[in-house]
């Protein structure tokens, strides 16, 4: 909460030192772009794209898959994770209305394999890499719509926004059901507070 203060002392410090101060100039405004992109089927799969007002465009991703069922007198699960983060992206070209991804990713790998008797469980884990194509197309389902957020500071956040449709590859998996899959697209214009 702001503190209150003297209405005095805070015209006599403006009196006193208005003309010693330079003008400081406003910080320019940013605008950032993301696109979120879920897939379920034949593995899920989770991808985030963001291109930073400045700097490099970067992807995280997430795929996992897994099979359980009775193997003999155990009940068996098998799992595989793989992920990415901070990566490099070598396409992206993007509007509110449509967007397309393409990128080579290095990832990491977990597969665990658990047996299941009576109440006991017995786990292994590996851990591996490996690199996929990812490949991911945005398709906008309606207009934008447009959202306003003011910071606690007085920074402004207006985020203008796409559901859309997706479709994909990526560690060995096609996405073209639309049914099983859901994307966001979405520009965030940052606004600083005055000075």
């Amino acid at each position: 909460m702001i503190r209150l203060r003297s209405i005095l002392a805070v015209a006599g410090a403006a009196v006193a030192t208005t003309a010693a101060l330079p003008a400081t100039p406003a910080a320019a405004d940013t605008v950032d772009r993301y696109a979120h992109a879920h897939f379920d089927g034949a593995g899920s799969m989770y991808v985030d794209v963001h291109r930073p007002a400045t700097g490099a465009t970067t992807v995280d991703v997430e795929w996992q898959d897994s099979t359980c069922g009775p193997v003999g007198d155990l009940y068996v699960c098998d799992s595989v994770s793989r992920r990415a983060y901070d990566v490099p992206v070598t396409r992206f070209a993007f509007s509110l209305s449509e967007a397309n991804l393409a990128a080579t990713v290095p990832y990491r790998e977990t597969r665990r394999h658990c047996e299941f008797v009576d109440e006991t469980e017995n786990c292994t884990e590996e851990t591996g890499a490996g690199t996929t194509t990812l490949r991911v197309t945005w398709t906008a389902t309606a207009e934008p719509y447009r959202e306003r957020y003011t910071g606690e500071d007085g920074t402004v956040y207006i985020t203008t926004r796409s559901d859309t449709t997706v479709s994909g590859s990526g560690f060995g998996s096609t996405y073209d059901d639309p049914t099983n899959s859901f994307g966001v697209l979405s520009r965030v214009r940052t606004i600083p507070p005055a000075a």
